[in-house]
């Protein structure tokens, strides 16, 4: 048994009593990379003329209604506000269409390159190469080069802490998941939720995952509906549009999702949930361009650094108890004594995917493609879009 579990059973008991009364810097031991960074600022002396940029974002949705595009945009409006630099973005970028943004933004003055979706990962490595004299940080990935630089998020982390909180909130033991499969490590992301649930001592709640796309309503909606028709009283949103999030909220749907502005998206039902803040890590990379001191990295955040976090816990809906059970959970995964893919796990085929004493290294944890055994339905209501589906972005390169 870990040691955060017995220190949270140790809580449970107090407070059912009274109410019944990162980005750090993670380094693999199996790693290959040159060098893995957080939120590194050069010590190296300033050019006192620094570069003059201007950073193009690209965008695989739309800035307005995405939730990952959302994000981004903050950090481009903080870009603009403390380094002074020019920014633009495209919106709706088709991966088939990555190359072709990439060179209207080029063409519209920008050095600096920001892939804002996963999607683009092996696209990214391949414009960089083309392009040398351009800056690219490609959100998602892994690989680096003396001009490009990527960034992982350890939203694991916090999907963990939803899963907890979930578990202790749930009044059916039936909690639901809606994710899209393209979303940023969506397996680790849906897997660290799913052993969060588990992690509730003398609670067996059952986790049921429909896999939908986020651009087609309809298959999020029967997605919702499913989980409703099983008996979920509590589902999880982690999709690139937030449709979902406004239709549970409609049915009086208790909430938990991916999305820094869910109180605003849900005010009456929403109990939790996880967001990025990639602010630091952005203008920190882009001032080391902007001062000629860019060097190759693989930038990972957690807890530790504000990279990731978790919305503030929605007491109105909560049970008596939650808000301090969950900051410790934070806790002891921030100082490590909680590893969040540690101890014996088995997955939905009944594989051993972590032996008991064995803790997932971050390289292994970020290659997760597979599903703990707690989750007993998992259905995907999606099948692939067609040509007819496809929204093709314009390319207008906006301010």
């Amino acid at each position: 048994m870990k040691t955060y579990k017995k220190i949270l059973t140790l809580l449970l008991c107090g407070v059912l009593a009274i109410a019944l009364l990162s980005f750090t810097a993670c380094e693999d031991s199996d790693s290959d990379w040159s060098h893995i960074g957080g939120f590194v600022t050069s010590d190296e002396e300033e050019d006192p003329f620094p570069l003059r940029l201007v950073v193009g974002f690209i965008y695989d949705t739309s800035a307005e209604s995405g939730t990952v595009a959302a994000i981004f945009e903050r950090s481009r409006f903080e870009l603009e506000r403390t380094l002074g630099v020019e920014t633009r973005y495209v919106e709706n970028v088709l991966l088939q269409q990555f190359d072709d943004a990439v060179a209207a933004l080029i063409a519209g003055g920008c050095n600096v390159i920001v892939a804002a979706s996963p999607r683009y990962n092996s696209a990214v490595v391949t414009s960089a190469r083309r392009n040398l004299s351009i800056h690219y940080i490609s959100f998602g990935g892994t690989d680096m080069a003396f001009n490009l630089s990527s960034i992982q998020p350890l939203l694991f982390q916090a999907a963990n802490v939803n899963g907890f909180t979930a578990a202790f909130n749930t009044e059916t033991n039936k909690i639901g998941i809606v994710a899209d499969r393209n979303m940023f490590h969506a397996h680790g992301v849906v897997s660290a939720f799913a052993l969060g649930v588990n992690e509730l001592p003398h609670t067996q709640a059952e986790v049921s995952l429909n896999w939908a796309l986020s651009a087609r309503i309809s298959d999020t909606r029967r997605a919702i509906d499913d989980l409703i028709a099983q008996g979920c009283d509590i589902i999880f949103f982690y999709q690139t549009e937030d449709y979902g999030i406004k239709r549970a909220e409609e049915l009086g749907i208790k909430t938990m999702a991916f999305a820094y502005n869910l109180p605003e998206l849900a005010p009456e039902n929403y109990l939790t949930g996880m967001f990025m803040n990639l602010n630091p890590i952005m203008i920190d990379t882009v001032r080391t361009i902007m001062y000629g001191n860019f060097s190759r990295a693989l930038t990972r955040g957690g807890f530790n650094e504000g990279a990731v976090g978790i919305i503030k816990l929605n007491e109105d809906l909560l049970n008596d108890g939650t808000v301090t059970i969950a900051q410790t959970l934070m806790s002891f995964i921030a100082d490590g004594s909680s590893p969040v893919f540690g101890g014996e796990v088995i997955d939905t085929s009944n594989v051993i995917r972590i032996r008991k004493g064995e803790i997932l290294p971050l390289s292994a944890i970020f290659a997760v493609k597979w599903i703990p055994e707690n989750v007993t339905v998992e259905q995907d209501m999606s099948a692939p879009l067609v040509q007819d589906e496809l929204i093709f972005s314009t390319l207008e390169i906006r301010q």
